[in-house]
């Protein structure tokens, strides 16, 4: 197959191999997809895969991103009218907002977490640079709009929160991912203190992490 010369078709392409990729992720899971699948949902040459993303993983960092995008976008469409907050109208705004992305079957929880155990052992430098600087000027502007909006909280602790969130999420879903062996276990045998609610707990621990980096800045 000709490859695209041009940057717009370049883009095209690489967009077209990536919406291959996620309607085929929406169906099953990142261990049974192969570049290969990708490249005939996408109806492109495994050659062409690979000339424009190296590795499964590079692919996937990709559509991390993309979700991360229209996960801020959210975040930000929903702020902007907002003029000023209190604390507890910050809490409840933050909260909110988080539940609203609370689906352990969504792309972006499946995809971050895995980020760190999968994603991240076989990535390219231009690539972990790409996704990292992109990712941080998301949180940026979001860290700007709640600096102007919010009275009593930092800019540095916008970020902090921003990252324990996400490594709230991380940690309960893959806790609520019990394999099938494990659910039937603790059904049989009623051990529901090991069963985890992956929002319910996510939201409480947030709350509780949101309470404490208050009252530190207030100190």
């Amino acid at each position: 197959m000709k490859r695209a010369m041009t940057d717009s078709a370049k883009a095209e392409k690489a967009r077209l191999i990536l919406d291959a990729a996620l309607d085929l992720y929406k169906r099953g899971t990142f261990e049974e997809i192969k570049m290969s699948d990708i490249a005939r949902a996408a109806k492109v040459s495994k050659g062409t895969m690979f000339y424009y993303y190296s590795t499964k993983e590079t692919l996937f960092m990709e559509i991390m991103f993309l979700e991360y995008e229209k996960r801020f976008a959210d975040f930000e469409r929903l702020l902007l009218p907002v003029k000023s907050m209190t604390y507890a109208e910050f809490k409840r705004f933050f909260l909110k907002e988080m539940e609203s992305i609370l689906d352990l079957d969504s792309v972006l929880i499946r995809l971050i977490a895995i980020k760190s155990t999968v994603l991240e052992k076989n990535i390219d430098y231009e690539t972990t640079l790409k996704v990292s600087l992109g990712l941080f000027r998301l949180l940026e502007k979001i860290v700007g709009l709640l600096t102007e909006r919010v009275e009593g909280i930092e800019a540095e602790a916008y970020y902090e929160l921003l990252q324990a969130q996400s490594a709230i999420m991380v940690g309960y879903a893959n806790a609520a991912s019990m394999p099938e062996a494990m659910q039937q276990v603790v059904t049989e045998h009623k051990m529901d203190g090991f069963r985890v609610d992956f929002a319910q707990n996510s939201l409480q621990a947030m709350a509780y992490y949101l309470d404490g980096v208050y009252a530190r800045q207030q100190c």
